[in-house]
């Protein structure tokens, strides 16, 4: 299943699709990671996101009223809802009870989250009770980075239990092929630095995924993998490769950073990597913000974050997809009205409208812009196709 379509029949929305052939699916993280955060702001978030062009808002919440805040996100804004079930789960439960639950409260959640309208759950299903020893015997300057691996490791290793995901997959299968929602395999060992490349631990998880998406395959469940994490642009290539081969080509989702030493500016280094992993054929990429690494991005941060994201998109598509049609329209547009164009064949037309404003060139018919003035490139270029050929003649 190279191709899927993601939408819950309950919310009524046309499916988006996802993966061959088709345009790259951009997500907008959001949700509450304190007590102390309001779901009112992360609701608004959702909607900036949606404005900015995210296809899907993800919720990360731990806290608040998780269920009504789904409820309203699932009515009332125009993107796709994912969810990572494992963090309401350990948002509800302290950990001194994790003990005493039994193992199927994980599954009974994933359900009451596809009822609520969840169109596409990240679940961790990967990781199994017996590899997690490799968590502490490697040679990774970090070893994990993935919270919602983290929560699962920790649950194994409290209550001495299989991960519950893993142990029930089947009846995970059955909640997710009845309700209509799209599951997304969760990765624990994608890198958390450029410097810890493929590994065993990431080579191990990838052979578990391809089973786990198998048995998604045969169930009739519409299926994604996340991989990729921090990685050197060289690495990008080779990551997404091995991960369609053992994944049966399913769509692969990315959450992309290509230095560790871009702190306050991450938006950037998410954006160069997501332009690299896209042109390689990831179908999937989570936007970053320049808050990464530091705390809850603000709305600013998540819309600047999505825009980066756009650009680096539409630059990996033109070698994904081939296609250059909005390319020549904005080339066409610059020869025949200057160095502006089209406002409307750029990436992010609402924005590029709004720069255009703010320098007065919304309406004016210049060819030049201010950078070169009165020696602009353009004008020099229509003056001389003007003055028709160069005649040579011998001295």
């Amino acid at each position: 299943m190279r191709t899927i379509r993601i939408g819950n029949p309950g919310r009524g929305r046309r499916p988006l699709p996802c993966g061959a052939g088709e345009r790259t699916v951009i997500i907008a993280s959001v949700g509450t990671s304190q007590s102390s955060d309001s779901t009112e702001v992360e609701f608004k978030k959702c909607v900036a996101a949606a404005n900015a062009g995210a296809d899907v808002v993800a919720d990360h919440s731990f806290y608040g009223d998780i269920p009504a805040f789904h409820a309203r996100v699932a009515a009332d804004v125009d993107a796709c809802l994912s969810t990572v079930s494992c963090y309401e789960f350990a948002g509800r439960h302290p950990k001194r009870e994790w003990p005493r639950l039994d193992s199927r409260r994980m599954v009974d959640l994933v359900a009451e989250q596809a009822a609520r309208g969840v169109d596409l759950m990240t679940v961790h299903a990967s990781l199994t009770r017996a590899e997690t020893a490799r968590i502490d015997r490697n040679a990774r300057l970090i070893p994990t980075t993935s919270k919602g691996g983290g929560i699962i490791a920790n649950y194994m290793r409290l209550t001495g239990r299989e991960n519950p995901y893993y142990e029930h997959f089947d009846e995970l299968l059955d909640v997710l092929a009845d309700a209509g929602v799209t599951l997304s395999l969760g990765t624990t060992f994608r890198a958390g630095s450029v410097c810890d490349g493929w590994d065993e631990l990431m080579a191990g998880e990838m052979r578990r995924m391809g089973e786990l998406v198998e048995r998604a395959l045969a169930r009739g469940v519409p299926v994604m993998v996340e991989g990729l994490g921090h990685a050197a642009l060289s690495a990008i290539p080779t990551y997404i490769r091995l991960a369609k081969a053992y994944c049966r080509g399913v769509p692969y989702r990315v959450l992309p950073m290509a230095t560790d030493r871009a702190l306050g500016y991450d938006h950037i280094s998410g954006a160069i990597a997501a332009s690299v992993a896209v042109a390689h054929g990831a179908d999937v990429v989570t936007a970053m913000s320049r808050a990464e690494h530091i705390g809850l991005p603000n709305w600013e941060d998540m819309e600047e974050g999505i825009i980066a994201t756009r650009v680096a998109v539409a630059c990996g598509e033109l070698t994904k997809l081939g296609d250059f049609e909005r390319e020549r329209q904005m080339s066409r547009a610059r020869w025949a009205q200057g160095c502006k164009g089209d406002w409307r064949m750029a990436v992010y037309p609402e924005g590029a409208e709004r720069a255009l404003a703010q320098r007065g060139r919304r309406h004016d018919h210049l060819i030049q812009c201010g950078m070169c003035g009165d020696f602009c490139g353009i004008n020099a270029g229509i003056a001389a196709v003007k003055l028709g050929p160069t005649r040579l003649t011998d001295d």
